[in-house]
């Protein structure tokens, strides 16, 4: 039952990890807040010009811009919206994100009523309602019979997934992009790593040990962490060391996961009509340039309940993995070749 009901309510939240984004959003699904998401800082800042928001949630550590620097620059357009960073590091204290421009803090993994309680102290009272008997927010009983092998998977805690992610269903989904992002997000450690880019590589790892988490493979949050340290205090000693150990565990996932996606038949599925297709492709070709990761993924997953030709379907997958690995360009380029075909 949440804490409050506001569907007039907008929050943006800004975190280059898909996995935080779509934890935090079944977290606040209840509510029925809107919420819009953003994977940067410099996409943050765009979509604040686009639209009024009621509170913002800033991922502290991100590649590029992060949320320190981009909460400066939201401070010289917006100096009274509301700002709380998300971070792993706690320690830092409520008095550090508030001398750098936040108006408070949450701790990650997201506990649902603090971030409700959060966002409740910057809504206007009438766009607040109480919760009704149906705004309550059911979840699966247990886990889906077909994914029940989760646990006896090595390296896997279901019931702290669970818990992390906000319920069941969204655990399942939780499984299914760590999976589906592995081979992305491994390339871009060991691209780091091997270019001896420490501080992209510490950033990175802190987002390993953030996704770990959330599906409760939480040795490998653990070694992530410590590496994540190691590269906070520039001890390459044990970055060296420990590197390869890191790479093989997460890419055991691989393996470990690979029953996460049920085989799937196009024998009972209704062939596209070509004109649907045709307004996917131009509203995929829209969205795409303003990194509307929501509309993408919601085109995407109308076009997988259909039976593509074989070239759209493989077209479509290869966006949806471009999509979990927040590769603007890529699906740009992508789309903008089928257009010039």
């Amino acid at each position: 039952v949440p804490m409050f009901v506001a569907p007039d309510a907008e929050i943006l939240v800004v975190d280059d990890n898909p996995m935080n984004l779509t934890v935090i959003k079944s977290l606040l699904k209840a509510t029925k807040v809107f919420v819009t998401t953003a994977s940067s800082g410099q996409e943050c800042l765009e979509k604040l010009k686009m639209s009024s928001f009621n509170v913002v949630l800033l991922d502290h550590m991100m590649p590029g811009m992060d949320g320190i620097e981009t909460v400066a620059r939201i401070r010289d357009d917006f100096p009274d919206l509301p700002v709380y960073a998300l971070t792993a590091n706690a320690t830092a204290g409520e008095e550090f994100y508030k001398s750098k421009g936040f108006n408070g803090y949450l701790a990650k993994p997201i506990e649902s009523r603090e971030l409700e309680k959060a966002i409740m102290l910057h809504l206007p009272d009438e766009i607040m309602m109480r919760p009704q008997e149906d705004d309550m927010q059911s979840d699966m009983a247990e886990i889906p019979e077909d994914m029940k092998w989760l646990y006896e998977t090595e390296g896997l805690s279901v019931e702290d997934g669970i818990r992390i992610s906000g319920g069941i269903a969204s655990f399942v989904s939780s499984v299914r992009l760590f999976l589906d992002t592995i081979d992305g997000n491994s390339k871009v450690i060991r691209d780091a790593y091997e270019s001896e880019d420490f501080k992209l590589y510490t950033i990175k790892v802190h987002a390993l040990k953030s996704s770990a988490r959330i599906i409760g493979a939480n040795a490998l949050a653990d070694l992530a962490e410590k590496l994540e340290d190691a590269g906070h205090k520039d001890d390459l000693g044990f970055i060296r060391e420990n590197h390869e150990i890191l790479m093989s565990e997460y890419l055991e996932f691989k393996e470990k996961l690979k029953r996460a996606y049920p085989e799937e038949s196009d024998e009972d599925k209704t062939p596209v009509p070509e004109e649907e297709l045709a307004d996917a492709y131009e509203a995929l070709k829209e969205v795409i340039p303003q990194m509307d990761y929501d509309t993408v993924e919601m085109i995407l997953d109308q076009m997988k309940g259909y039976k593509l030709p074989q070239e759209d379907a493989g077209r479509m997958a290869e966006l949806k993995h471009l999509l979990r690995d927040l590769d603007w360009d890529g699906m740009e380029k992508l789309i903008k070749e089928r257009s010039d075909g």
